[in-house]
């Protein structure tokens, strides 16, 4: 047969070491499988199960076999195993020990895993919700709802025996584990009527494997187990994924036991690992983008298009929203880029673009959150530095937009002599970060905020401070040139504050704090889920940023006092209409989020967040009108200067 050229250099360019993983692979669930079910075949160097122990020898030459192929691909005994492998196949052979047989079969599997650097484990631990929904539309037809192999398909299955597993047997379970179930579903098993299911994903597959674990223990088993694991506070590695997918249930039970050595407490906290722990994985906020995103992806495919809307704005609400800070304090750029995906896949559906472009996007958007999974599970050794840097961040960046309009306001007033409504100034913020602190005790108890009314509370607010802004920036600049500001003063430094201006006073403080106040807290919230067993870092990053902020803000009053009051007073208008600027793109972008302004992407400007600049011309349109504003001010300011000039002289 004759290739054409291009298919053979594709076929030529598939690199040996993809193949050999995958052999590799194929070989490591053999042999896993060998280790943890030879015992249910041979107990004692008898014979107990025949039928078992038939299987037995049937993979130890399967595996033998494996290698071989293994070693074509390879040119050799790369991990030089064939020695161990032709030991194991004389263990079967001659009813060796269990525990023997166990050991070697270990020994080789882990020899395969370190070659060929294969990751036992899923990036992160599936949720139970999820899980139970792919293996509900993969395995209850054999396996049943239940999990006790008495599926509908059960009378029709060809071989009939062996039967399918019954996943309640606790004799089936302590001997094996989510990655022997993984390798089971991905390659099958010959000679049975357990087929390969390599179709799915790999996330898909270690959905299923991890959540057949769960059907032994109820919710008040689960629930007394989480009390005792909390209560003793056990190691957080029993937690881990790496633990949980490795372990055989006699494994994890053996590690349990060495902090309760009784049998039921033991029981119970592995009802909570196997099961408890799954159910936490809920609150994921990536896993709760990516269910939204696809149940966003068939509603649309069907037709509903608002509900698929709706549905793409959620996946951003309540789920990607929530892990930003993690994610842009580990790439930036990334970080951006998939927010402008996810941005563009819920602009598309709005705009009714074909199905065959909203998938293509969708496709982008999963594959970019599987990369957000592993960026924000790597580099665990950094983790608390990076989360104390984070943390320190966000209270100095949160906090420095509200400290330069407070610093502002308390210079003038100190300038002025009229120090005494400096209290108001003082009011104002710190009934803004009572505030911030409520709204967000309530949402966490008796409200039930969701993604888009925070969005919209932010927005109007972010839009509320914008609007001060300017009133301030406006003010300040009206009273720069000397004879106004000298006016001014005698006219003010002595008059007594009336209610309308400490009202005035108060609001400005206010509006300025609140919305950075409430958008921190969510901000640390979202950082605390990160580390919710290791706040430390959290706390001291938010102490630090603190400090820091108020030197900044020490430093901002000091240099106020000392700068000329004409050029004072114009660089702090200026950095206030600037923030106005910023606060107006940034309401604007909230507002979208939360639906209640609509979305039409535009190719120019590109993206500054900082500066409130975004791609859309709703947010165009908003910082179009602040900038108008500030052309009639300046054009005014200027034409009343040059008035006053022609009187003076």
């Amino acid at each position: 047969m004759k290739y054409p050229f291009g298919l053979l250099c594709l076929l030529l360019s598939i690199p040996h070491s993809a193949i050999a993983a995958d052999e590799a692979k194929r070989l490591v669930a053999v042999v896993d499988y060998i280790g943890g079910d030879y015992k249910n075949a041979v107990q004692g160097g008898k014979v107990i199960n025949p039928d078992e122990y038939q299987e037995m020898k049937e993979f130890s030459t399967r595996a033998l076999e494996l290698l071989n192929q293994l070693k074509q691909v390879e040119k050799g005994d790369t991990a030089g195993i064939e020695s161990s492998l032709k030991t194991l196949a004389s263990y079967v052979e001659r009813k060796e020990k269990e525990k023997a047989v166990a050991d070697l079969a270990h020994s080789i599997k882990e020899k395969l895993i370190a070659t060929y650097q294969i990751v036992p484990h899923p990036k992160t631990i599936p949720s139970l919700q999820i899980a139970k929904t792919t293996f509900a539309q993969n395995c209850v037809s054999c396996h049943g709802e239940t999990g006790k192999g008495d599926g509908p398909s059960r009378a029709t299955i060809n071989p009939k025996e062996p039967a399918p597993t019954n996943f309640t047997d606790p004799k089936v379970m302590e001997v094996l584990s989510p990655f022997r179930a993984f390798n089971t579903v991905s390659f099958g098993v010959e000679g049975t009527a357990m087929p390969s299911f390599a179709a799915l994903t790999e996330e898909e597959r270690w959905q299923a494997a991890f959540y057949l674990f769960s059907f032994r223990f109820s919710p008040e088993t689960v629930a007394e187990g989480k009390r005792l694991f909390e209560g003793k506070r056990l190691s957080e590695e029993l937690k881990s994924v790496a633990t949980l997918a490795t372990l055989s249930d006699e494994e994890l039970l053996g590690k349990v036991r060495t902090y309760f050595p009784n049998e039921q407490e033991a029981s119970e906290i592995l009802a909570y690992l196997r099961r408890g722990v799954l159910e936490e994985r809920t609150n994921d906020p990536l896993l709760t983008t990516r269910t939204f995103l696809s149940e966003a992806m068939d509603l649309y495919e069907q037709g509903e298009k608002e509900k698929a809307y709706q549905k793409a704005v959620d996946a951003y609400l309540e789920g990607f929203e929530l892990v930003e800070p993690a994610l842009f304090g580990r790439d930036l750029s990334f970080g951006r880029s998939l927010e402008g995906k996810i941005t563009a896949f819920r602009s598309a559906i709005k705009q009714g673009e074909t199905v065959e472009k909203v998938r293509r996007l969708y496709q982008e958007i999963d594959a970019g959150l599987a990369r957000a999974s592993e960026l924000l599970n790597s580099g665990n050794q950094l983790t608390h530095t990076y989360i104390f840097l984070n943390a320190s961040l966000i209270i100095l960046r949160e906090g420095l937009e509200a400290a330069l309009v407070l610093a502002a306001i308390l210079a003038f007033l100190k300038v002025t002599g009229t120090q005494g409504a400096t209290k108001y100034i003082h009011l104002g913020w710190v009934l803004a970060l009572l505030a911030g602190i409520v709204t967000w005790a309530l949402a966490q108890t008796v409200l039930e905020i969701s993604g888009a009314q925070r969005e919209s509370m932010e927005g109007f607010t972010t839009l509320a401070a914008a609007l001060v802004l300017l009133y301030v920036g406006y003010w300040l600049h009206t009273k720069a040139e000397a004879q106004k500001w000298q006016k001014f003063v005698q006219e003010r430094v002595h008059e007594a504050l009336s209610q309308r201006r400490i009202l005035t006073l108060v609001g400005i403080s206010f509006f300025a704090v609140y919305r950075e106040a409430f958008e921190t807290v969510l901000f640390y919230e979202a950082l605390y889920l990160q580390v919710p067993n290791t706040p430390a870092p959290v706390m001291w990053g938010f102490v630090a940023g603190a400090a820091a902020l108020g030197l900044v803000v020490f430093a901002l009053l000091k240099l106020g006092l000392k700068i000329p009051i004409k050029y004072f007073f114009r660089a702090t208008g200026a950095v206030l209409y600037l923030l106005a600027l910023t606060f107006a793109g940034q309401g604007v972008k909230e507002l979208q989020a939360a639906g209640w302004v609509s979305v039409t992407p535009v190719r120019f400007p590109p993206e500054v967040d900082f500066l409130g600049i975004y791609p859309t011309l709703e947010t165009l349109i908003a910082q179009g009108l602040v900038i108008l504003f500030l052309l009639v001010a300046t054009a005014w300011l200027n034409r009343t200067a040059a008035t006053l000039r022609e009187t003076v002289s």
